[in-house]
């Protein structure tokens, strides 16, 4: 019975050395989901400076996106922000801002402090910034262990150094001899070292993300090697642009979220996107901002200038707001400077339309502190306008001359020659109407600034013939190939019309006529060739993604 009793005391004792020491050169650990009390299996957890964050919301990693939830992010890694749920953002201020702009003048603007905002992704109820490349903006080192699943984000790294394991050995989750094994450390393994513990202890982050706890002497600090500190630079200043021939340049309409382009083919005869990414929402100078990373780096690849639009939200009273306050002018300018440098643009497009004609004078001083800002960063100014004539807040408020002086380059807008509310159904852009509104826009524009605005959509006019015998009219906006459905769905025949440049359709149905001024490759082709007859810079159609493909062969075709 006693030498049972030994036997099996034995036993148990074996078997405590091999948990506690391990056999041979194994070692037994424990899952770090029983080490973090903030760790869930099936997620991504999450570490901030060397810290395992307790969170119901956890990150989400999506191809190279990577999300966190907001109350993550304002809490743990830039506590000066504001959401806002209203309008979908998250508002970031900077009162001291560490990040840097390519020009000193540009960082003196704003050295007191900016605002920005981003929009927010809302992920089953829960809302989640992006913070991908916003390493620099923020001053963070951000890594992710895809063999752990763990996303590792540090605010401070200065006072970390590098270790290498000397021989294999533990990582402890905490400064003790007895404390729980969270993995077998390698030799030669790299470690980041946050701090030295009780003496013979460090804290560091291993290579599969995991942080805790290694006696001193089994680690070498590398003398010869510290982190690098977190670039804060947001990008080099870019290049002065000179296009290669004539210029295509196609607007990107974003209503809530950019397209994915990242699997189109590279157009022939496109050469700059201008997605509408900003608009000036309040007083202030707020500028909303729906910008995209991931846009902007697929139009570079495909060989696009990208020139991000920022508009005034069409609200002549809120422009008369911003144009009488110099602090609202200089935080919209701030606030472009910043983003065009964060993202990466090669340009700003600046569309104000509807403004006050008495406001003129004011706008056009307003675009001259603008562009002078923007061009210290050599970024490409170019403006929209309307063609000459008509209304006074329609047209008449650009001060064409001193503008067309200024800006890189114009966009004249000839199209809407009959617009949505139109009384009479029409063309959208007869070339007639178009050669007219060129032809009115150089007698102030430098040719050599000038792109003829062209459109990729239609209308659709419903006629009503009421019982005074008037026509009753109503319009919808069509793309090309949503023409071409309308065409087969009623078996129609496009005729030629000569003298508006385009093909026309027609039809009866519920006692309605529908008629259809078409834009197709053809008509497209007569306005494009109007850049080599009047010799200006380019092309500009509104808008990328109404056209069908065959257009582009004609584009190229007349610009190149």
């Amino acid at each position: 019975m006693k030498k049972k009793n030994l036997i099996f005391m034995v036993s148990v004792f074996i078997l405590t050395i091999i948990t506690i020491f391990g056999m041979g050169n194994g070692f037994l650990t424990v899952s770090p989901y029983k080490v973090y009390a903030s760790f869930e299996e099936g997620k991504t957890n999450i570490i901030i400076d060397g810290k395992a964050v307790i969170t119901d919301e956890h990150p989400i990693i999506e191809e190279e996106n990577i999300y966190i939830p907001v109350d993550v992010f304002m809490k743990y890694i830039h506590k000066e922000s504001l959401l806002n749920t209203e309008n979908k953002t998250l508002i970031v201020h900077f009162s001291t801002p560490g990040f840097i702009l390519p020009q000193e003048d540009s960082n003196n603007r704003i050295r007191n402090g900016i605002s920005l905002n981003f929009l927010l992704a809302n992920k089953e109820g829960i809302n989640y910034i992006d913070i991908k490349d916003m390493d620099k903006l923020l001053g963070i080192k951000i890594e992710y262990f895809e063999e752990t699943d763990i996303l590792s984000i540090d605010n401070n790294i200065q006072d970390t150094k590098i270790g290498l394991v000397k021989k294999s050995t533990l990582l402890r989750s905490k400064a003790l001899s007895h404390g729980s094994r969270l993995d077998k450390l390698s030799k030669g393994e790299k470690l980041v070292i946050y701090k030295k513990e009780k003496s013979k202890w460090y804290k560091v982050k291993s290579e599969k993300g995991y942080v805790g706890y290694v006696l001193a002497s089994k680690v070498t600090i590398k003398k010869d090697e510290e982190i690098s500190e977190v670039d804060t630079k947001l990008n080099d200043l870019k290049e002065p642009w000179k296009p290669e021939g004539k210029i295509g340049f196609a607007w990107e309409y974003v209503y809530k979220s950019t397209p994915d382009i990242k699997q189109d083919e590279k157009i022939e005869g496109l050469d700059v996107v201008s997605p509408t990414w900003f608009s000036i929402t309040d007083k202030y100078g707020f500028v909303k901002n729906k910008a995209s990373f991931d846009y902007v780096k697929a139009a570079h690849e495909k060989g696009y200038k990208v020139w991000g639009l920022v508009n005034n939200s069409f609200d002549k009273d809120l422009t008369r707001e911003i144009l009488l306050s110099k602090q609202a002018q200089d935080n919209i300018i701030n606030q472009l400077l910043v983003y065009a440098s964060l993202y990466d643009l090669d340009g700003i497009n600046i569309d104000f339309e509807n403004v006050y004609y008495e406001d003129k004078d004011m706008l056009t001083a307003f675009i001259k502190d603008l562009t002078d800002a923007l061009k210290e960063e050599n970024l490409v100014v170019s403006m929209d306008m309307t063609i000459p004539g008509g209304s006074l807040t329609w047209s008449k408020f650009y001060d064409r001359e001193k503008l067309g002086q200024i800006v890189d380059y114009c966009m004249v807008m000839t199209y809407d020659e009959h617009w949505a509310s139109s009384p009479k159904s029409g063309s959208v852009a007869s070339i007639g109407w178009v050669k007219k509104g060129v032809e009115n826009t150089l007698k102030s524009i430098p040719k050599e600034k000038l792109l003829v605005g062209i459109p990729f959509y239609t209308r659709l006019w419903e006629e009503t013939k009421l019982s005074n015998g008037k026509i009753k009219v109503k319009a919808k906006s069509l793309s090309m190939n949503s023409v071409n459905e309308k065409i087969e769905q009623y078996n129609l025949t496009p005729r030629w019309l000569d003298k508006e440049g385009q093909n026309y359709v027609e039809y009866v149905e519920g006692g309605k006529k529908y008629r259809i001024w078409i834009e197709d490759a053809k008509s497209i082709k007569l306005k494009s060739d109007l850049v080599d007859k009047y010799d200006i810079a380019g092309t500009a159609f509104w808008r990328k993604g109404f056209e069908t493909e065959d257009v582009w062969d004609v584009i190229a075709e007349s610009l190149k």
